[in-house]
């Protein structure tokens, strides 16, 4: 979702205006997709950017903080004495990487720990992390697929129906 907040001058022909976007962050006991009620209720958190802070709240029942994210601008979250930074990942790679995998599995809430280089993706690829190979089993696991750490054709598709139904992507 992104918003936009304008000033218009009048008799000139452009605007002001600041785009802000807004990213949905899920606190979960473990991972998964967002609304499969898994999510930590209740928990207090605060939002920063550029070190001040602009959001504070609980998480509602899924786990779900709604965090503004503002261009060239550091977001940190803060929740259960952790810090993280928020930022939007720009283009993905596409799913036929390695690259875009990692990072869509990341999106999804399956840490696959460093991003690798452009590596073409095949269904035999075993030169991957090891946090790679635990955030695929996972996923594979969590979707009813074999678990085989194999990023195959059906990995694929439960990816790309997961990334869809999500909106994240």
């Amino acid at each position: 979702m992104s918003l936009v907040a304008a000033r218009i001058v009048p008799d000139f022909d452009f605007h002001n205006a600041v785009n802000v976007r807004t990213v949905d962050v899920y606190i979960q006991d473990s991972a998964g997709a967002p609304g499969d009620k898994r999510g930590v209720e209740g928990l207090q958190y605060e939002v920063l950017s550029n070190e001040e802070v602009i959001q504070t709240g609980l998480t509602d029942k899924e786990g779900k903080i709604q965090v503004f994210l503002f261009p060239e601008a550091t977001t940190i979250l803060k929740v259960l004495g952790t810090e993280y930074e928020v930022s939007l990942l720009g283009t993905l790679y596409p799913r036929t990487q390695l690259r875009g995998v990692q990072q869509r599995l990341d999106l999804l809430g399956y840490h696959p720990g460093a991003l690798h280089a452009d590596a073409a993706l095949a269904a035999d690829y075993d030169n991957k992390t090891e946090g790679t190979e635990k955030a695929i089993l996972d996923f594979q696991a969590d979707n009813k697929l074999f678990p085989d750490a194999m990023f195959g054709p059906k990995s694929q598709q439960a990816l790309e129906k997961l990334m869809t139904k999500t909106k994240a992507e």
